[in-house]
């Protein structure tokens, strides 16, 4: 074997591949940890199948590389699922945005009633957000009808951040702590204010549900994942959120329903979650990465501020 020649063929294999990023190399991290983490296959078998999908380097260098899906008859366990969730939550951080800009994204929501529950839905909205950083200026909410449901209407409004409501903005959540026991306490003092006189574990998982439903800072998020992954009574399922997609769920029960948080099956990252509450039917919610933008749009400026956030 004539290794300079080995080296010179390896290095035109892959002269025009694109270089490793860290937005490349996230999927690749992500998996890796994963396969290491479980115990359904011995790590040696999953380092065999990279190689064989094109070689580990290739793989590495391409940002390809063969991930696990979610099976039911081999679920991986929640606190597991939410480990792997704040290391997604780091791996591809959006820019920390100023004080004075807005966090752009999508939501959409859907209700419907269960087991034959009055009144509710079914519904379906999406909505463009506009949040303020620092809840200092009103927010922008387009409402728009969806391709399932063309005949909704459609609306736009400002809402101002009424003092007590909406729950802490960006700005705020930015100066929560990461520690693991000064986060607790945030949390379950979150929660209280949601359900009163319920126990600890309940308390901090209605504080995590209170605060993930809206874009926080990246390093937040992570440590809400770990926390969450202490708590009591966290299980798996599969569920769909509400653009449909296919997602593997952390979910609690307690006496006000059943929460759910939905993951990407390969990435781990956060698509939206569920609520189901005996009386209130089901509602699902997705999100979408925030985009930083300066101003609002220019139409914005015909409309008269309205509610609270």
């Amino acid at each position: 074997m004539n290794e300079l020649t080995d080296l010179t063929e390896l290095r035109d294999l892959f002269a025009d591949k694109a270089h490793p990023t860290a937005d490349r190399l996230a999927p690749a991290r992500t998996a890796l940890l994963a396969e290491a983490r479980t115990k359904r296959r011995p790590r040696a078998a999953g380092l065999r199948r990279l190689m064989l999908a094109g070689g580990l380097v290739a793989a590495m260098t391409a940002g390809v590389i063969a991930v696990q899906t979610f099976n039911p008859s081999a679920p991986v366990s929640a606190a597991e699922v939410l480990r792997l969730a704040a290391e997604a939550a780091t791996a591809t951080p959006w820019p920390e945005p100023r004080d004075d800009q807005y966090l752009h994204y999508e939501r959409i929501a859907e209700s419907h009633s269960e087991n034959g529950v009055p009144n509710v839905g079914p519904r379906h909205i999406t909505g463009e957000v506009w949040e303020s950083v620092d809840g200092s200026r009103p927010e922008l909410w387009w409402h728009k009808p969806s391709k399932s449901h063309p005949q909704d209407r459609e609306y736009k409004e400002l809402l101002t951040r009424c003092p007590g409501r909406g729950g802490p903005a960006y700005a705020d959540l930015r100066g929560w702590p990461t520690d693991q026991e000064q986060l607790r306490h945030k949390l379950a003092e979150r929660g209280n204010e949601m359900v009163l006189n319920k126990d600890a574990a309940t308390q901090i998982w209605r504080g995590v549900v209170g605060v993930l439903s809206r874009p926080i800072p990246p390093k937040q998020q992570a440590a809400i994942f770990k926390l969450a992954a202490t708590l009591p009574g966290i299980e798996t399922e599969e569920l769909k959120d509400a653009t449909g997609k296919s997602g593997i769920a952390v979910t609690r029960v307690d006496n006000r329903g059943r929460e759910s948080f939905i993951f990407d099956k390969t990435s781990y990252v956060l698509l939206g979650g569920q609520e189901l509450v005996p009386g209130r039917g089901r509602e699902l919610w997705s999100i979408t990465r925030p985009q930083i933008t300066d101003v609002l749009p220019a139409w914005s400026k015909s409309l008269k501020p309205g509610g609270c956030v």
